[in-house]
């Protein structure tokens, strides 16, 4: 299937959130070659929590970039998804051919929603459930962002952990210096600065223990809050994505709207109102989305064209309705007149002229 221009707007404006991610981690990966030398002496003072540190910043880079492809292929997919159904509403496919292109097809990452869009349109109760199938998606979106709020949390918290950790270090190697002052009395000075000099590279590596871990954790944290954000970003471009794909695409495709003729003998009245008012409820829902869409400025014209579509099948369910009493009401009218020219012909029965058939 081939690439529409729209598929690949899309798909650029998904993408553009994974580029800002890489070009970010690209940017820190050139700092800190600039910075090696500083940052090496700094991660050596405390090699296991500097490292436990990085392992955590580690793991949520990898689980973040993971996500953001992964919702960039979702992305892909819907639009290829929203171009089959688009094909289907414009008659270029079967209807049957499209319903097993999207319920058997792998689309990856959107056959669960599609299957789910298409039970609730066959159940009739697309009005009232699709909403809270669509409020669904950002519940989804926020457990799978919830691993990378925990690694930021968790980097600040492992780098507090070092700054007491070196603190307390540093209490006891001024202790111990303290101590060693008050018993050597009698030792010459030179000998008192060398032992004093040996003995503070235990509080001073305390301080770096502990500034060095502060050091490490807040920066891993800013980092991955970075691209927890550009995941948030993108994860909710893909989710306005599916929500104009429900309300735009597929439920117009599995619940289409029914035009009648005036020469449909079998549809009531009472049952063209209810289609009127069914016709109605889908209009304001699509008004609804035009607000929400004008708000993105995505996908307006489209849905315009939906709309001035449904006011034309809106105004020929109106005439058709018409047509369908004022032909009651004649059919009325002559069983009115056969009745009362029976009654005329029996014998004894007074004739009224006002009911006498014409001649």
């Amino acid at each position: 299937m081939s690439v529409t221009l729209p598929e690949r707007r899309s798909a650029r404006g998904a993408s553009r959130y994974l580029w800002r991610s890489l070009l970010f981690l690209a940017a820190l990966a050139t700092l800190g070659a600039l910075f090696q030398r500083p940052l090496t002496a700094a991660f050596l003072t405390n090699p296991y929590l500097n490292g436990t540190i990085a392992v955590a910043f580690l793991f949520g880079v990898s689980y973040t970039l993971k996500a953001l492809v992964d919702t960039w292929r979702d992305v892909r997919v819907g639009d290829r998804v929203a171009e089959v159904a688009l094909k289907a509403r414009r008659r270029e496919i079967p209807l049957k051919q499209a319903d097993e292109l999207l319920l058997n097809g792998r689309w990856r990452g959107v056959s669960e929603f599609i299957h789910k869009v298409y039970r609730v349109v066959s159940h009739g109760d697309a009005s009232t459930t699709l909403p809270y199938l669509l409020d669904s998606l950002a519940t989804r979106g926020d457990d799978q962002r919830a691993l990378v709020r925990y690694l930021v949390g968790a980097l600040v918290l492992l780098g507090l952990i070092g700054t007491f950790y070196g603190l307390l270090l540093t209490i006891t190697g001024v202790r111990e210096v303290i101590g060693g002052l008050a018993t050597e009395k009698g030792v010459d000075t030179m000998t008192l600065i060398a032992n004093f000099k040996d003995r503070l590279a235990a509080p001073l590596g305390g301080m770096g223990t502990s500034f060095s871990a502060s050091l490490f954790g807040l920066l891993s944290a800013l980092a991955l809050g970075f691209l927890e954000l550009q995941l948030f970003h993108a994860q909710n471009n893909y989710h306005a994505q599916l929500e104009t794909l429900a309300v735009s695409e597929l439920v117009p495709l599995w619940q289409p709207v029914v035009t009648v003729t005036a020469s449909t003998e079998t549809i009531s009245p009472r049952h063209l109102a209810a289609l009127l008012q069914s016709t109605t409820d889908r209009l304001e829902r699509i008004a609804a989305t035009i607000e929400y869409l004008a708000n993105r400025g995505e996908g307006v014209t489209r849905v315009a064209e939906q709309v001035a579509s449904l006011g034309e099948r809106i105004e020929s369910l109106r005439t058709t309705l018409q047509d369908v009493e004022n032909d009651r009401t004649a059919d009325l009218r002559h069983e009115l007149r056969t009745i009362a020219h029976l009654l005329a012909q029996r014998p004894g029965w007074p004739q009224d002229p006002d009911h006498a058939p014409s001649a």
